[in-house]
C-alpha cells in the first residue's frame, strides 16, 4: 500500500511520500523487511519540470509505473493535452484489458505547474477531481499521520552569502504553505520511523519530498542529509541525493554500511542496490550506470 500527501495552493505545490511496497510475501515473511531496497519504490515520478505524478496501489505497482511512463511524453507531443486526462484514459484501458478479475486497483495524483497556477488532480477508476489538498493510500495511516503532525515554528532570520563570500543576516519569510509542507514532512518521518505499519514505510526513514522549488520555480526532488562521527562507528549517517535534470530520480547512500539505493523515474526495477566504498563513487556509478546527475549533501 502507500501513503502520499499532496497540496497545490497559490504559494506551494508538494508531495510527501513513503517508499514501501507491500506484498503478500512481505506480509507473511518479514513484516519489517530487510534493508536491501527489495520492498521499496519511487512513488512520486517527476515527468518534466512542470509535471509530477504519484501513485498508490494495492496490487499493481508494475502497472502504475508503466501507465505513468506511457503518458510521459504526451505533453511534448501535444502541449494542449492534459496529463490527468491522458492518464485517466490509459488507466481505464488498462482495467478493460486486464486479465485479472478485478483489474489493477490504483489511484494517482498529478501536480502540474501552469500559467494559471498550480493544479492538483486526483485520479481514480471512476473520475478525475481537482482538490487543493489530497492524499492517496492507507486511510488508517493517514489518520495516524495527522495525529503525529505538530505545529512548526520556522526560524525568524537567515544567513545569506554575498558574492564576496561574506554573510548578512536578513529576515526569513516563510509562507503558510511552506509551514504546512514542513509539518507534513516531519509527521511522515515520525510515522515511518515508528516501523509499526505493514503498509507505510521508508528505508531508514528516508521519505521522498517533491516540491516546486523556490529558486528554479520547477518541480524537484529535495535533498537531505545526516552525518555523525564516533570512535565506535566512525562516520555514519545518510545522504538523500537528487537528480532533477535529464534522467530524474533519487539516490540514498549510507556511510557506515557503504551501501546505496537508486530509484529512477520509469524504472521497472524499482530500487537498485549499489555497494560503493564512498559517496563520491556512488555518485559516479549513478551517473555512468543509470544516467543520474545526483547532487546533495556529501
Amino acid at each position: 500500500m502507500t501513503l502520499i500527501v499532496a497540496a497545490a495552493t497559490p504559494d506551494i505545490g508538494f508531495f510527501v511520500s513513503d517508499t514501501l511496497v507491500t506484498t503478500l510475501i512481505h506480509i507473511k515473511g518479514n513484516p519489517t523487511g530487510p534493508v536491501n531496497g527489495e520492498f521499496h519504490a519511487l512513488k512520486v515520478q517527476i515527468l518534466n519540470p512542470q509535471t509530477a505524478v504519484a501513485f498508490a496501489t494495492s496490487n499493481a505497482v508494475d502497472t502504475a509505473v508503466r501507465l505513468i511512463a506511457q503518458i510521459q511524453d504526451a505533453p511534448n507531443a501535444d502541449p494542449e493535452l492534459k496529463v490527468p486526462d491522458c492518464l485517466f484514459e490509459a488507466y481505464k484501458q488498462a482495467i478493460e484489458t486486464s486479465e485479472e478479475q478485478d483489474g489493477p486497483d490504483c489511484e494517482f495524483l498529478v501536480l502540474t505547474l501552469t500559467s494559471d497556477g498550480k493544479k492538483l488532480a486526483r485520479i481514480s477508476n471512476e473520475a478525475i477531481t481537482y482538490p487543493e489538498r489530497a492524499y492517496i493510500g492507507d486511510a488508517n495511516e493517514y489518520k495516524r499521520l495527522m495525529e503525529l503532525r505538530e505545529p512548526y515554528v520556522p526560524p525568524q532570520m537567515q544567513h545569506v552569502q554575498q558574492s564576496d563570500g561574506t554573510f548578512i543576516i536578513v529576515p526569513l519569510v516563510v509562507s503558510a504553505g511552506e509551514i504546512e509542507f514542513q509539518e507534513i514532512s516531519f509527521a511522515m518521518e515520525a510515522l515511518v520511523n515508528q516501523r509499526l505499519s505493514q503498509s507505510v514505510g521508508a528505508i531508514a526513514g528516508c521519505i521522498v519530498r517533491v516540491v516546486d522549488a523556490r529558486i528554479s520555480k520547477e518541480i524537484e526532488y529535495l535533498q537531505s542529509g545526516e552525518v555523525g562521527v564516533s570512535l565506535e562507528e566512525g562516520q555514519s549517517g545518510f545522504s538523500v541525493l537528487a537528480s532533477n535534470t535529464g534522467t530524474r530520480g533519487i539516490g540514498i547512500y549510507y556511510r557506515s554500511g557503504k551501501i546505496g539505493f537508486i530509484m529512477k523515474v520509469g524504472d521497472l526495477e524499482f530500487c537498485r542496490v549499489e555497494r560503493e566504498p564512498t559517496i563520491q563513487s556512488f555518485i559516479e556509478i549513478a551517473k555512468s550506470k543509470y544516467g543520474l546527475e545526483l547532487t546533495g549533501p556529501t
